[in-house]
């Protein structure tokens, strides 16, 4: 299944998951009512509204009034409650992390199971061409489990339990965080935080429930100190007092018992939108690492571990469905496991397994774990080094496989990013995972060849940046020499945690600071606008907590205009026969090949390309997944890619939300 069936599947499965959601409103609201009609009748009290029914049996209880109020006031909690977890979850994933009880992971972290996790989240943010998500440690939790949560990519974060960092080796963490970077790019994010919600608003019942038995009791304690004397009747009729305190436990009572069937149902809910999807991302894990011992060592230790994948936090049971194995309490796991079996799970990637559980001994407190011995220090390549890249400026490439890398995992993405991180000096690496060090980086990637325009931008460096980021910009620019050009928006994509840590205003500052490094020459390059679409795209919703882009249009004839100026760009960036590359893209849009033009290169700006992809964005998913198709035949039509093309593509890829792993050599 490629990136755009899977955005796909996962809208088809939230129309689901809202008419379920509805049924189970539907039948709360019935059972109130019922109860409520039938507490009080029984005590003697009569709660209709209107006239009486004049059938007989059930439908004389009937009363389309008290239905009414009591319909609207269920579903104004009901509703009410999920509203306010999913707006509470809106935006970062770091909100749940942090809901459960996780601590954030900086890169500069001192811990080294921490620094582990760290380097291998960042290796697959890099080979899957997504942003580095937020890193969470669940500090308390013994268990080994996992999960990622955000609406989006650009959103992501990633948490595992202390258990996992102490207990799995490196392959297995690898297979783990391979299980949840699929979760983040088949969109099941943005669905677990719906199915969280609901979770919430349908609990809410159960606790009025429990609040209101729990009241009636101490209130009833409390009258016992005084006197009391009867003079309700008993049964029917009576109407005194003691009746309506019967009624209203009654109902309190039964309020409990729906509302857990509410949660109940709830649970069905997850059980049966989250199985399948583990096994989906389990199977990923595998075609990501090439590795299947990784994924299946890590389930197997959870199988023999005391506390399996348990997380003790009081949110563990809404959040069932984000995690790699099931997060309850044996008994409460089984009874609705939004996990498949583990034994099934392992032997769906490792068939020869037995069906024993290897006896894992638990974490040992962190002060008690060895010291980790210092990896060896990277040092700068050498001036002249082999290029990854063949024949020098171009690699051959096929545009098939451009289109199918996006949205996926490989293997060989997985060793080239590997590749990446290794190369980058420990100064240069370290310096990306501090804000000073970052915004260093930003500014040397910013930097002219012409020695002019250089120094006009480094006056302004002086007048307007931090000192402190000049000592850094002074340090690291030595290294930056030796950066291949492949290399610099992976660098971009490491150096993003660090500048979330921006304070507001110190963003504004930095933001400003880029605007006018870029405009320093009146010339803005190619590269100049890939990183800065890239860089703002996903900085932008993190301070500015901007919405996602809803897709509004579904029809190529919509936007003629602005595939023909994509598309033209494209083909100016690094083709000798424009008209070529043009013609082999737009042929595979058909619908508008009539209407399209080769735009002159002159009027392929960069602001014209920005306010073409704006409009782009808004398109659906198979429109997108059409034109990046037209896209990649375009670049590939003399059967090579520049630098700047590659760049340029994944700009715009990354802008219309499908995130494209680096371009690899020779593939193809």
């Amino acid at each position: 299944m490629d990136f755009f069936e899977s955005q796909d599947r996962a809208k088809r499965q939230t129309t689901l998951l809202l008419l379920l959601y509805l049924l189970a409103v539907a039948g709360i609201v019935l059972a109130v009512y019922a109860v409520t009609v039938v507490a009080f009748d029984f005590a003697g009290h009569d709660l209709r509204l209107g006239e009486p029914v004049a059938e007989e049996g059930w439908l004389s209880y009937w009363d389309w009034p008290l239905f009414g109020w009591i319909a609207g006031i269920t579903v104004l909690i009901i509703s009410g409650g999920s509203l306010y977890r999913i707006l509470e979850l809106r935006g970062s994933g770091g909100k749940v992390a942090r809901l459960l009880g996780g601590t954030e992971v900086t890169p500069s972290t001192d811990d080294p199971a921490a620094k582990r996790l760290v380097n291998v989240v960042e290796e697959m943010s890099i080979a899957s061409g997504t942003p580095v998500p937020e890193i969470y440690v669940l500090e308390q939790e013994l268990g080994i489990n996992a999960f990622a949560a955000g609406n989006s990519p650009n959103n992501a974060a990633v948490a595992v339990t202390r258990g996992t960092l102490e207990t799995l080796n490196r392959d297995e963490l690898q297979g783990v965080i391979a299980h949840e970077f699929s979760h983040i790019l088949n969109g099941d994010m943005a669905l677990n935080v719906r199915l969280m919600g609901i979770l919430n608003g349908i609990l809410l019942i159960h606790l009025i429930g429990l609040g209101m038995v729990s009241g009636i009791f101490v209130g009833s304690a409390g009258r016992r100190r005084g006197s009391f004397s009867g003079g309700g009747g008993r049964g029917r009729g009576g109407g005194g007092g003691g009746a309506a305190i019967v009624a209203i436990i009654a109902l309190s009572i039964a309020l409990t018992i729906i509302g857990y069937l509410g949660v109940i149902f709830a649970r069905l809910i997850q059980s049966a939108i989250s199985r399948r999807r583990e096994y989906l991302a389990d199977a990923a894990a595998v075609q990501f690492t090439r590795n299947p011992d990784g994924i299946a060592g890590a389930l197997k230790k959870i199988g023999g571990l005391v506390f399996k994948g348990q997380v003790r936090s009081a949110h563990s049971v809404e959040a069932g469905h984000f995690f790699f194995a099931n997060a309850l309490s044996r008994s409460a796991a089984n009874l609705f496991a939004t996990h498949p079996p583990l034994k099934r799970r392992i032997r769906k990637v490792d068939p020869s397994f037995d069906g024993t559980f290897p006896r894992v001994s638990p974490p040992k407190p962190r002060h008690e774990q060895p010291p980790e011995p210092r990896p060896q220090a990277r040092r700068r390549p050498p001036p002249g080094g082999a290029s990854p890249l063949p024949g020098g400026d171009f690699l051959p490439i096929r545009p098939e496989i451009l289109l199918a890398s996006i949205g996926t995992l490989g293997n060989a993405h997985q060793q080239r990013a590997a590749k990446i991180l290794e190369s980058f000096p420990d100064p240069l690496r370290d310096g990306a995972h501090e804000p000073l060090g970052a915004k260093a980086i930003v500014y040397i990637l910013l930097l002219s060849k012409d020695d002019k325009v250089c120094d006009q931008q480094l006056e302004l460096l002086k007048e307007k940046a931090d000192p402190r980021v000049l000592g850094e910009l002074e340090k690291l620019r030595p290294e930056m020499e030796a950066l291949k050009p492949e290399a610099r928006l992976p660098l971009l994509d490491i150096s993003l945690p660090a500048l979330r840590q921006l304070s507001p205003e110190q963003y504004d500052h930095f933001k400003g600071v880029v605007g006018e490094l870029i405009a320093a020459d009146e010339n803005l390059s190619l590269f100049e606008f890939c990183l800065e679409k890239i860089l703002f795209r996903h900085l932008d919703e993190h301070f500015e907590k901007k919405t996602a882009r809803v897709a509004q249009l579904h029809a190529f004839q919509a936007v003629a205009d602005e595939v023909s100026l994509i598309l033209s760009a494209l083909a100016h960036a690094g083709e000798k026969d424009t008209t070529k590359a043009f013609s082999n893209g737009i042929s595979r849009l058909r619908m508008i090949q009539a209407h399209a033009r080769l735009v002159p290169e002159n009027e392929c700006t960069p602001e014209a390309i920005g306010k073409a992809l704006d409009r782009l964005a808004q398109t659906s998913p198979p429109m997108k997944k059409r034109f990046l198709q037209g896209a990649s035949f375009c670049v590939a039509s003399d059967g090579k890619l520049a630098v700047e093309e590659g760049e340029l593509l994944r700009a715009i890829a990354d802008e219309l939300g499908c995130p494209m792993p680096p371009i690899l050599a020779g593939e193809g």
